[in-house]
């Protein structure tokens, strides 16, 4: 298997080839150790922050964005996002906050990323 990815670590954006045969592993083309261990995390286990929104009720906004504490599965966001897409949360709720523990058994919690106010209703 070849790969070319383009390495997030730091703002030089490598461009990075990677070649699995077996269970080795050849990386080209980074120009630091944190590329190289990029490249090998995203051929092995790809992992991504998750950030969506939910609904909230009571607030003065409908929709509350929100993110994963760690990265998850890459292959599990978009589950993530249904499951997320499910529940509704309650206004007032403050920034880091948390929405809803250990999603789908990945370990990490999803947390507010914003304040919201509840609207007084008269």
């Amino acid at each position: 298997m070849n790969d070319d990815v383009t390495c997030i670590s730091c703002p030089l954006g490598c461009r990075i080839h990677v070649e699995k045969k077996g269970d080795r592993i050849t990386v080209v083309g980074h120009m630091c150790k944190k590329g190289e261990e990029y490249a090998i995390q995203e051929v092995k286990d790809p992992r991504r922050v998750l950030t969506t929104t939910v609904k909230i009720e009571g607030g003065r906004q409908c929709l509350l964005p929100v993110r994963s504490e760690k990265q998850i599965p890459k292959d599990l966001v978009k589950k993530c996002v249904i499951e997320l897409s499910k529940i509704g949360i309650k206004a007032p709720i403050k920034c880091g906050d948390l929405v809803y523990k250990n999603i789908l058994e990945t370990g990490a919690n999803i947390i507010a990323t914003r304040d919201v106010e509840s609207v007084e209703k008269k």
